[in-house]
Order: structure tokens, then C-alpha cells, then sequence
């Protein structure tokens, strides 16, 4: 009778040291990261595509076939969608650009 009760109480003890552990674990963690030194932020930036000069000026003529871009959100007559995300994605470019420097 004694051995059925040291193994229950046995894997009581052991899930409860393993608790304990595991919040002590986070709670260090936490402190951690409370007391931590904040450093410089990375900018991580993807790639860029390079265009050879031919097909930027054939898409740059392309465009000035579509017409005025409409808004983001509102589809008026004569406006172009393709327009618009093409300026957003010369916007976007734009930025990774200047997130290299």
C-alpha cells in the first residue's frame, strides 16, 4: 500500500517541479526582456527586381496608355486599376529604396 502511494505522490511532485519550472522560465524571460538594453532597429528589405532599360520604356509607354489612375478605395468612369496599382507598387519600390540607405 505504501508503493501506491509514493508513485501517485511521486508524478504529483514531478509535474508540479516541472510547472513551477516552466513559470519560472518565463517569468526570468520576462524580466529579461524588461531590463534588456534596447539596440539600433534592422531593417530587413527585399530584393529588387532590376528592369533592363527596353522594358522600362516600353511599360512606361504602356502607361501612358491607361489613363488617369483611380483612387484606392472608389471606381470612377475613365479611370485605370491598373494605373493605380502600378503607382503603388513604384510607391513601395521607392521605399525599399530608401530603407537600403
Amino acid at each position: 500500500m505504501i508503493s501506491l502511494l509514493v508513485i501517485p505522490l511521486s508524478g504529483c511532485v514531478t509535474a508540479i517541479g516541472s510547472s513551477v519550472g516552466a513559470a519560472a522560465s518565463v517569468t526570468g524571460a520576462y524580466f529579461d526582456y524588461l531590463t534588456s538594453e534596447k539596440g539600433e532597429a534592422v531593417i530587413v528589405t527585399p530584393p529588387l527586381t532590376e528592369y533592363a532599360p527596353e522594358i522600362m520604356a516600353r511599360a512606361a509607354d504602356e502607361f501612358e496608355q491607361l489613363g488617369p489612375p483611380c483612387a484606392r478605395d472608389t471606381i470612377v468612369a475613365d479611370c485605370s486599376a491598373a494605373a493605380r496599382l502600378i503607382m503603388d507598387y513604384g510607391t513601395l519600390r521607392d521605399k525599399i529604396r530608401a530603407a537600403k540607405d
